[in-house]
């Protein structure tokens, strides 16, 4: 029995004795201060942006594929241009086998110079047939002088006459003669035109400068006017298309300004035109197409993005006190209440907020003040009391 007391109290003694006590390491976040922000009253629409214009290249002509526009690619060697890359206006995008129209032109050259030197041919022959209608026209005039004093014979007279009348029509045969070289000479002309812009369409050119969509076309590939070769689409412009009431188009006007919200870029807004206003409601929906054009010069607006765009109204005079999305955190682990983390002191310290609308990656709150620093990275690992170390 008295062993037993004595093992018990060796027991009790144990677990009285003080744990040695760990130093808390302060946790690493980052801080944000509480805002006003006044918000716009506005209608907002869904969009989805389009390029400016979009077009489907193909090759005028058949042939294979023998040379693909080549750009830098990033390990500094070179690459046929693909999806993404931007092309300038003019520049070469591919090239079909040029040599089958090259002879092409030969050929249609070669029959050129020979129309041409058959119509030289055919003009010295008129020439020559005109002067022998002069001297047969001169014989028959002296001739018929004769022949009316009754110093010629009648046989010599229809000599002279018949030999007039032989070379007039030589003449008009040699004009003839002139006339189908000079049309073999144009047909010949054409055939070379022809041949000569064939060489041209062997080449596949950027029509303005844009962005590559899509390339169906490799190394080899029989290409043609049914095939698309290249869609190219020019994005230094975007549109953006949506649907208004008959209430809201009367507010909008060509040439205004909207707000649009890219979802890729919810801190940024862009500024664009409305271009154009539907004049004629659509028969099913009852609503009216709006155009809006944004400009686009750094390219970080892609087509199918979907964007937002505010039709504007009248400001909300009442500013409202607002905190990064990021910053709210559940009041505690089983409740369904919100709070944000504020620091005071380099200590953590979890304070209940009511919420309201939200502006993008900012949402409204009460139960904060403005210019409180609150925790905007690493809050939800944070208990009340929990000492913090604030970073970039």
């Amino acid at each position: 029995m008295k062993f037993a007391c004595a093992l018990l109290a060796a027991f009790l003694l144990s677990c009285n004795r003080q744990k040695p006590t760990l130093e808390q390491t302060p946790t690493p976040v980052r801080l944000s201060a509480v805002e006003m922000y006044t918000p716009e009253r506005g209608e907002r629409y869904s969009a989805s942006i389009l390029p400016n214009r979009q077009v489907n290249l193909a090759f005028k002509v058949n042939g294979f594929v023998d040379s693909i526009y080549h750009v830098r690619g990033a390990g500094g060697g070179l690459r046929s241009i693909d999806i993404g890359d931007v092309v300038k206006q003019g520049t070469v995008l591919a090239q079909v086998r040029t040599k089958d129209y090259e002879l092409q032109v030969s050929q249609a050259e070669g029959q050129l110079q020979q129309a041409r030197q058959s119509e030289q041919t055919a003009r010295a022959q008129l020439q020559q047939a005109e002067a022998s209608a002069l001297d047969a026209q001169q014989n028959f005039d002296r001739a018929d002088a004769l022949f009316n004093e009754k110093s010629l014979t009648k046989s010599d007279y229809d000599s002279a006459k018949a030999n007039r009348d032989t070379t007039r029509a030589q003449v008009e045969a040699a004009r003839s003669q002139v006339q189908a070289s000079a049309g073999a000479v144009k047909t010949s002309q054409a055939a070379l035109g022809t041949a000569s812009l064939s060489v041209n369409d062997t080449s596949l050119l950027a029509p303005f400068t844009a962005v590559i969509v899509q390339r169906s076309v490799e190394i080899g590939t029989l290409a043609g006017p049914s095939i698309v070769a290249f869609v190219i689409a020019d994005i230094s412009l975007v549109k953006a298309t949506f649907a208004v009431s008959d209430i809201t188009v009367a507010r909008l006007r060509k040439g205004s300004a909207l707000s649009i919200y890219a979802e890729a870029f919810p801190t940024r807004q862009f500024r664009g035109i409305v271009s154009t206003v539907a004049a004629v409601a659509d028969s099913s929906t009852r609503s009216f197409q709006v155009e809006v054009t944004i400009p686009n010069e750094d390219a970080v607006l892609r087509p199918g993005m979907i964007a937002s765009l505010n039709v504007e109204g009248k400001p909300v005079t009442q500013p409202v006190a607002v905190a990064p999305l990021n910053a709210i955190v559940r009041e505690s682990d089983e409740s369904s209440k919100f709070a944000v983390v504020v620091v005071d002191n380099g200590v953590a310290r979890r304070r209940p907020v009511s919420l309201g609308a939200t502006y993008g990656n900012l949402i409204a709150v009460s139960g904060v003040a403005p210019g409180e620093r609150i925790v905007t990275s690493g809050a939800s690992f944070l208990n009340n009391g929990d000492s913090v170390k604030v970073v970039p």
